[in-house]
């Protein structure tokens, strides 16, 4: 490798010649070439990384500010924010998330947060999931910085004016109440996520969005019963006054839920259900669709496992007959889960309700008046439980020529008679 050079020489004129790589390294004024051709730094020393310790310049640039925020460095964010404050509080990353969405999201602390409130950030603001900074406190149950975003600023922690105070405080609870792109505010994120202690906390800011529906038609309570928590379910109906049947008439209602939950168990695990059946039932809880699993093979698909594609499909109920028939048989389902355990007057209970959901000159009647009566039996009400027994036993002798019900239902009248003679 060679190239053309220029040599002086104070003896001769001067003249070209070709020079070779070793020879420019051996020349001794190689050095002095490499020092006059030094190329100067296209960007302030400050911006280096050594020099960004000594000193980091205020800025308000986005990619710069989110930087700051990856990577922990709040002193060059606080610098940041004291200068450009107003510029700060308004940008957004690429999933359009603000700063205050950010801090929340990394859990930073709460100082920085509170901060950023005080400069008048907008604690209402989404990003492109719809998820204000709140609903990701709750997302996660951190129900410290769901305080740190909603408490009251006290007066006499900054010289704010207690207007300026007041309208802070009402636009953080304004962010309670947005909805993200599923329909969920912060209260029904809770309650899907089974964040309680958030939930707990929103309570006490007397918030309730128990019946609030979702963008699909869906409650809080559909979540509970979808994730089998008693104590949301509990919590739900009980305390915040949760309607059993609330939700798009025309999706299933939570009762439908429980009953396809109750159907992918086994039957030694579906205990644990019984007391969420009961809370659902004896608040009149009704049937208006059955949720099924849909299966099938993707075309041109080889026979694996891989090749089966599952999927939820809703099937209407006649409300005016099979819906009430399977409401009705939820109810004795329970009546008999209670029988056993020997609670007779809440069993009755069921049964009654049974009854109630189901046409008076059926079987299935007719067998829910039979243990009606025999509880009226043992509280001595021998007249009432004699008049279920003969209108249960016309009921089967219509639709039935002989059977062992049958039998059984007469034995019952005939006692019940000969000890009232």
């Amino acid at each position: 490798m060679s190239k053309r050079w220029k040599y002086n020489d104070e003896d001769s004129s001067k003249t070209d010649y070709q020079m070779s790589v070793d020879d420019k390294i051996l020349s001794s004024d190689i050095n002095n070439y490499i020092q006059a051709t030094t190329v100067q730094a296209s960007y302030p020393y400050h911006t280096s990384v050594c020099g960004s310790l000594l000193y980091t310049a205020p800025t308000n640039t986005p990619s710069d500010i989110f930087s700051y925020l990856r990577h922990g460095n709040f002193e060059a964010f606080r610098r940041s924010l004291d200068i450009y404050h107003n510029n700060i509080i308004k940008i957004k990353n690429d999933h359009g998330q603000t700063v205050l969405h950010v801090l929340v999201i990394h859990a930073y602390q709460y100082v920085w947060v509170r901060l950023l409130m005080m400069r008048g950030c907008d604690t209402c603001a989404q990003d492109l999931d719809g998820y204000t900074a709140a609903h990701y406190a709750v997302e996660r149950d951190d129900v410290e910085m769901l305080k740190a975003l909603t408490l009251r600023f006290h007066t006499q922690a900054k010289p704010i004016p207690e207007e300026r105070i007041t309208a802070i405080h009402e636009q953080c609870l304004k962010a309670l109440s947005v909805k993200n792109n599923q329909g969920l505010t912060a209260f029904m994120l809770a309650c899907h996520h089974e964040s309680i202690k958030c939930l707990n906390y929103l309570n006490e800011l007397n918030i309730n969005d128990s019946n609030l529906e979702d963008k699909y038609g869906d409650t809080c309570l559909h979540y509970a019963v979808a994730r089998r928590n008693e104590s949301l379910v509990e919590k739900l109906i009980n305390t915040h006054r949760a309607d059993v049947n609330s939700g798009n008439q025309m999706r299933p209602s939570a009762l439908d839920i429980f009953q396809y939950n109750r159907e992918q168990q086994k039957p030694t695990d579906r205990r644990k259900d019984e007391q969420i059946e009961q809370l659902l039932l004896l608040n009149n809880a009704r049937n208006r669709c059955t949720i099924r699993r849909v299966t099938s093979k993707r075309k041109g698909s080889i026979d694996s496992e891989e090749s089966i594609i599952s999927n939820l499909a809703c099937i209407s109920l006649d409300l005016t007959a099979n819906g009430q028939i399977e409401t009705a048989r939820s109810h004795a389902r329970m009546a008999a889960a209670l029988q056993a355990k020997g609670n007779l007057d809440d069993a009755q209970e069921c049964y009654k309700q049974a009854m109630t959901f189901t046409p008076d000159n059926t079987i299935d009647w007719a067998t829910y008046a039979f243990h009606v009566a025999v509880v009226h039996v043992i509280h001595g009400e021998e007249r009432i439980a004699l008049e279920l027994l003969q209108k249960a036993i016309a009921i089967r002798k219509q639709l039935e020529h002989h059977s062992q019900e049958i039998d059984q239902l007469q034995k019952a009248i005939d006692k019940i008679q000969a000890q009232t003679s």
